[in-house]
């Protein structure tokens, strides 16, 4: 049993996690699931553009090397069509600096990792898309 489970303040996320090696996609769906999130691999970026339109993700966590759509492509379509979905983008590839004017151009709400991507920091990147619950925020001038 996952001990989020046990946590009353854990949200559910729907997680898209997108990466054409099918290996990948899917131990990382199986550690979001285990987590406690609806985890759901896809494994291109066109199949993760139509499953976003039936799911309406909270999160992306997509590898940025894929063919013919990037995942800086498949970034900038959750963004445009997705504003409130934060993205995480992975590469065994790259390096953040790669990317630098193409994702702060962008957005705020994206980010990137280099690959191997270790278990807790995919599962810190979803819990820090969680929304504030109503009544859990500050109040003004505090």
């Amino acid at each position: 049993m996952s001990e989020q489970s046990n946590d009353p303040s854990a949200e559910s996320l729907r997680v898209l996690v997108v990466d054409d090696d099918i290996r990948v996609a899917d131990s990382m769906a199986s550690i979001l699931s285990a987590g406690g999130h609806e985890a759901t691999p896809a494994y291109s970026a066109e199949a993760a553009i139509k499953m976003a339109a039936r799911i309406t993700p909270h999160a992306v966590i997509s590898d940025v090397v894929m063919g013919p759509v990037s995942g800086i492509e498949l970034a900038n379509h959750m963004r445009e069509h997705f504003p409130n979905c934060k993205v995480l983008l992975i590469s065994g590839h790259a390096s953040a600096n790669d990317f630098g004017q193409t994702l702060a151009a962008r957005s705020s709400g994206l980010q990137f990792a280099p690959k191997p991507v270790a278990p807790h920091r995919i599962l810190e990147f979803v819990a820090s898309c969680r929304t504030p619950r109503p009544g859990m925020e500050p109040a003004a001038g505090s």
